[in-house]
């Protein structure tokens, strides 16, 4: 082992935290289930939320939010958050749109061409907080409504809907009676869960957020890892914005603004700390499910909106308030 890893397992001395870690989140979520289960059960229709095409509903709906919240999860453990993730599923996914239906250009351009704008999105943000010393909340902050901006030019207020059927097929098809989306984000999550926590690369990411000083004396790039970081969080909202697309088969200047709060939510409610230096790729995961599963339910009880944006502001206090009781109690 290297001399820069034996320095990084002193700085970092768990990266992910097993399973074990999640067993309360796995119990929150089962006792959700139950839970909604019951307000639901109808006397005519019986059990409406539990059912095959409900559940499998719920995971396709929470596949998009683990997706994005991997790249949330990573950029909040190396330095901070982002906040540009929203208009980067915006901006991608009519960039993507545009050229299948407006412009004929193939799909696998069309493609490419928005996972590269994601990427370099990202690469701006890390250039922007690393090179240039703005705040990473400024920094993305600012971004957000650049991105936006150019999303809604390019549209001019228009909406893009329509596309090939083979690009559709990853957001609406089925394998194995299962919808693709799941799978798309089945695999993402593996490879990500297999960098970030059996990597040099992930040890640098919660070494650079637990202590960058001392990550640095280790041979740790820090402002290279912080990049990065941004990067993948470029990606994979760019990604998950392909996904979103190929799902609704539709796109407007405001597609991703649903999804930022919902994805901090999930993020913090994973067990992902603000402080940066710790998170969970597991928990993220298990925190999305939470998150469909209670709109799902209330989608269902007719919750109204408004109330429904409670819910997920008070999840988020909540989380914060636990985190910070947890590190206390650990001082």
């Amino acid at each position: 082992m290297s001399t820069e890893n034996l320095s990084l397992k002193k700085i970092v001395p768990h990266s992910d935290a097993p399973w074990m870690a999640s067993i309360g989140r796995l119990a929150a979520l089962f006792v959700l289930i139950v839970l909604m289960t019951l307000l639901t059960r109808s006397p005519d229709e019986g059990f409406v939320f539990l059912n095959k095409a409900n559940l499998l509903n719920i995971a396709r709906n929470a596949s998009i939010l683990i997706i994005i919240g991997i790249g949330e999860t990573i950029t909040l453990i190396a330095k901070d958050i982002d906040l540009s993730i929203g208009s980067v599923i915006t901006l991608t996914s009519v960039l993507a749109g545009i050229m299948m239906s407006h412009l004929n250009i193939p799909i696998p351009v069309a493609i490419l061409s928005s996972l590269i704008t994601g990427i370099l999105i990202g690469l701006v943000n890390g250039l922007l907080i690393t090179k240039a010393g703005l705040p990473p909340f400024i920094a993305t902050y600012g971004m957000l409504w650049v991105v936006y901006g150019m999303a809604y030019l390019i549209l001019k207020g228009g909406t893009l809907f329509g596309f090939p059927q083979s690009f559709r097929y990853w957001g609406t098809g089925r394998l194995l009676g299962i919808p693709m989306p799941i799978f798309v984000m089945l695999i993402t999550f593996a490879v990500f869960y297999v960098l970030v926590n059996h990597t040099t690369l992930g040890r640098r990411f919660f070494a650079a957020g637990a202590n960058p000083e001392a990550a640095k004396m280790s041979g740790v790039k820090v402002d290279q890892t912080v990049i990065i970081a941004y990067i993948i969080s470029g990606f994979l909202a760019a990604f998950a914005g392909l996904v979103l697309l190929a799902y609704s088969n539709g796109s407007t200047s405001t597609t991703g603004d649903a999804y930022l709060l919902p994805i901090i939510a999930v993020v913090v409610i994973g067990g992902t700390s603000l402080a940066g230096g710790d998170g969970s790729l597991t928990g993220t995961m298990i925190a999305a499910l939470i998150m469909a599963t209670i709109n799902n339910g209330m989608n269902i009880l007719a919750v109204p909106g408004t109330w429904q944006k409670l819910v997920v502001g008070v999840l988020i206090i909540g989380a914060v308030l636990m985190d910070l009781w947890i590190r206390r109690r650990g001082k």
